[in-house]
């Protein structure tokens, strides 16, 4: 059936256009922040520009310094990438340490860590920043997360990218106009249903119901709703409210639906 088809999908929204390619770009750096433990974590591109960061909303004295240090060296760094296309380098300083990894020609990520780094450090974070970095590349291209592209990627650098897509899909899921058009519609069946069978038996109605098709709902189909209100009429206010009442909710209640399905055309 067609709700058991829908299970079997893997759930991730495409990154088809620009909006939805620089939220990408901004939940990878903050995924990389947490992945390496620095302290901030910037995009910028060879003539000075920030493309993206993520920083503390409160820096204390250390992050202060390194934020300036930075600040300070950004036209040495710039000038140096623009003059070769640095993959990645590790500066320690007394108060701190900075990464600086190459995205493509005209990119590059500073991570900075508000401590100087340890040698048995270097190892991760060298993998996870040039793993980043390739991941960004992606993203900066424009490039859809499709399957016959994550192929041609290494493993780790392509099942990041489909990790981003599943968050993407949850994260901004609810602003589509499928997950809203279907939020009107549960609230309409809840209404419908508060005033048959009371207000404490419309949520395990709605639960059980769902279960019975596999399903919850952000997910449904015009067809789901349709089977969805057929069975919470003939299965739960039938055995609650009696025949006749489900059958008089059946007779007004479908037509209803149907109608307020055909508004969101």
């Amino acid at each position: 059936m067609e709700h058991n088809a829908k299970k079997t999908l893997d759930r991730r929204l495409e990154a088809e256009n620009v909006a939805l390619l620089k939220h990408l770009l901004s939940m990878e750096l903050r995924r990389l922040k947490d992945e390496v433990g620095c302290d901030m974590i910037f995009l910028m591109g060879v003539d000075g520009r920030t493309f993206s960061s993520v920083i503390p909303r409160d820096l204390n004295a250390k992050q202060f310094y390194m934020l300036n240090l930075l600040r300070a060296n950004m036209p040495h760094i710039c000038g140096q990438l623009r003059r070769e296309n640095l993959r990645i380098a590790i500066e320690q300083y007394k108060e701190g340490s900075v990464v600086i990894a190459g995205v493509g020609d005209n990119a590059f990520m500073t991570l900075e860590f508000s401590k100087p780094l340890v040698p048995a450090d270097f190892q991760k974070i060298v993998s996870t920043s040039m793993k980043g970095s390739t991941v960004i590349k992606h993203i900066l291209e424009l490039k859809p997360i499709k399957e016959e592209v994550l192929e041609k990627y290494p493993k780790n650098v392509a099942e990041e990218l489909r990790k981003l897509s599943r968050l993407l899909f949850v994260e901004r899921f609810e602003q589509t106009k499928q997950y809203r058009k279907n939020m009107e519609i549960l609230r309409f069946i809840k209404d419908k249903l508060k005033g048959v069978v009371g207000v404490g038996a419309v949520d395990e109605i709605v639960t059980v119901t769902f279960n019975e098709l596999g399903t919850s709902a952000p997910y449904m189909t015009d067809q789901l709703w349709r089977i969805f209100l057929e069975n919470a009429i003939r299965k739960h206010v039938n055995a609650m409210s009696g025949e006749i009442m489900a059958d008089e909710c059946y007779r007004t209640w479908m037509p209803e639906l149907d109608k307020k399905l055909r508004s969101f055309m």
